[in-house]
């Protein structure tokens, strides 16, 4: 499945698509957001939670590049030099 048509589908579908098949790869916090960035099928997707109303609020393809910005401060690469 590409990114246009996962986005195309109904909300509730991509949410369940996400949960059910998705793998949560991290999360961040942006204002009143909890964002979890999940990588399904070939792609980035972020889910944007409000915690205080419990809703999802948004969903949103993440370019890699965008990834490696949006995460810099979560990717621990230290085990990689530690042989």
């Amino acid at each position: 499945m590409s990114p246009e048509e996962f986005m195309r589908l109904p909300a509730v579908e991509r949410v369940t698509l996400i949960l059910n098949d998705g793998r949560e790869l991290m999360d961040r916090i942006y204002l009143y957001y909890l964002i979890r960035l999940y990588k399904i099928f070939d792609f980035y997707i972020e889910l944007w939670y409000l915690p205080a109303s419990n809703k999802i609020d948004k969903i949103s393809i993440v370019e890699l590049d965008d990834v490696m910005h949006l995460y810099e401060k979560n990717i621990d690469i230290s085990d990689i030099f530690n042989t």
